[in-house]
């Protein structure tokens, strides 16, 4: 309590400070001053069920105070007292009035407001973080199936390849979602209280996930071992993904877990085609990954894959099985859907790629293009986030563009080398642009020395996925060694609606590039 009056004492004579050297005219002499503050008002006052917050008032001049409660919310009704403990006890907003009378008019702000003053402070109490984990099987054709029994060493039998759905309700406002999904695809989540999971690898799995806040602090989190068993399958065994490896190979990803003994590389066939050159290719070796052993590992001879290489993959039908017994069928020039992404170079750097210590769009102001260029607005969102619990929200008007720099941050760059610039974009509605018109779109530059060619990042076309978190990339090769800042620049001039799209998660990694 000493150290709190303390911290009183010096925050109200900082403020009559401050008070006195912006109004000149006022009579430093009157002790009549309103100063309150609640051990949470950095926070929107807001703190969890059954736990407390503490008023103050440090005001001077005082005759009399009362401290008014809500009645049943907290564990006391009335306070003379100058500090007050209060605990909450039912979830809602609940307004706390506090009424003075002073020996003076006292001043509020620099502003003399009366001797008699009620202030309202509203209190916002958050229920407990809740972790009610509930599965359910995905049957073959999409739809909900059964429930699975949600206990330690349940081992809920699950078909290799088919999927099962995690989900729970957002009880208590929980900012940060942490999933392990042990054996599963994916094997970790983040951000999101549902998840499908699918099991590709034969073996008993648990489950993992952890939900929390920081202020006001709160956690929850459930965890199962041996959850799920994973059995042998007679579906079909289809390839779910063709990935490009920052190692030169190429990973071909199938719906379970393969028999290495039947790899036969012969089977297998390879082009590669770069910027409309052909490129010779010619398998060295075809092997398990001994971490996915649903995953085959594809290395070339003399050579190896990049990531602005289009690489289509073949195989005819063979020797290859899964470790269950099942032949997997022939297909035909499947593309590489996607490169192994590398270290994201901003988060080494103040550049704030994730919107989290970006307050408004200050940090990211307009740059004086003029014409449809400013027909927008740009603002931090905190509903909306991939990660964390903040993006940014771009509303380009109907026929208009934005664009926007980033003043708080630098990243390096070196010549000669290859980057990749990605960003994750989520668009509730593509609007109604005229075929044969640009589509609306993104495009995301660095500067100095900006290259303008680079194309879209996204384009937000009439079948651009809704209602969901994409990513998009561009290649770009740095012409000078230097530190850079971002440009973002929106266009939708021939969409007659206007277009909101969040963006989160700004990214920039080397790559190496075909020479």
């Amino acid at each position: 309590m000493k150290k709190l009056l303390k911290f009183m004492t010096m925050l109200i004579m900082g403020v009559i400070t401050i008070i006195s050297c912006q109004n000149d005219d006022v009579d430093t002499d009157v002790p009549s001053q309103r100063v309150i503050f609640t051990s949470e008002q950095s926070q929107g006052n807001q703190i969890r069920l059954n736990t407390d917050l503490t008023f103050g008032d440090v005001s001077t001049g005082v005759v009399s105070r009362t401290w008014t409660f809500p009645e049943g919310v907290t564990n006391i009704t009335e306070s003379n007292s100058d500090v007050v403990k209060a605990t909450f006890t039912q979830v809602g907003e609940h307004n706390v009035t506090l009424n003075q009378v002073f020996e003076e008019e006292a001043f509020v702000n620099g502003v003399l407001r009366g001797r008699e003053l009620d202030t309202t402070i509203v209190v916002r109490v958050i229920e407990p973080i809740v972790v009610n984990l509930r599965a359910n099987y995905i049957n073959p054709d999409g739809t909900l199936g059964g429930a699975l029994t949600m206990s330690d060493d349940a081992e809920n039998e699950v078909i290799a390849s088919r999927a099962v759905r995690y989900t729970f309700d957002l009880e208590g406002e929980p900012q940060n979602i942490d999933w392990t999904l042990d054996g599963g695809d994916p094997e970790t989540a983040t951000g999101i209280n549902q998840v499908d999971v699918t099991y590709k690898r034969l073996g008993t799995y648990g489950i993992n996930v952890e939900a929390n806040t920081n202020r006001p602090f709160g956690e929850a989190i459930a965890s199962f071992s041996n959850l799920v068993t994973v059995v042998p399958s007679t579906d079909p065994v289809t390839l779910d993904r063709v990935q490009g490896k920052r190692d030169g190979t190429l990973a071909l990803e199938f719906s379970r877990e393969m028999e290495e003994s039947t790899i036969v590389s012969d089977q297998f066939s390879l082009t590669i085609d770069n910027d409309g050159t052909s490129i010779p290719a010619t398998i060295q070796s075809i092997r398990l990954d001994p971490s996915e052993r649903n995953v085959l590992l594809i290395s070339l001879s003399g050579d190896q894959i990049y990531i602005d290489d289009t690489v289509t993959v073949s195989y005819t039908a063979g020797s290859l099985f899964t470790t269950d017994g099942v032949q997997s069928d022939s297909f035909m020039d499947i593309p590489m859907d996607s490169f192994e992404q590398g270290e994201n170079i901003l988060e080494s750097t103040t550049v704030d790629f994730s919107f989290e210590n970006s307050t408004n769009d200050d940090n990211w102001p307009y740059q004086f293009w003029g014409g449809i260029w400013e027909l927008y607005d740009f603002s931090i969102d905190f509903s909306r986030a991939r990660t964390g619990t903040r993006s940014g929200v771009v509303d380009m008007q109907a026929n208009g563009g934005m664009i926007i720099g980033h003043t708080s941050g630098t990243f390096p760059l070196e010549a000669g080398q290859g980057y990749e610039i990605g960003i994750w974009s989520y668009v509730e509605n593509v609007g109604n642009t005229p075929a044969g018109s640009n589509n609306p779109d993104l495009r995301i530059y660095w500067t100095p020395a900006t290259n303008f060619a680079l194309g879209p990042n996204p384009e937000i076309s009439a079948d651009f996925p809704t209602n969901q978190w994409v990513y998009s990339s561009v290649l770009v090769t740095a012409t000078e060694t230097e530190d850079k800042q971002f440009l973002i620049r929106g266009f939708n001039e021939f969409n007659n609606m206007p277009i909101r799209i969040y963006i989160d998660d700004l990214f920039v990694s080397k790559v190496d590039l075909r020479p």
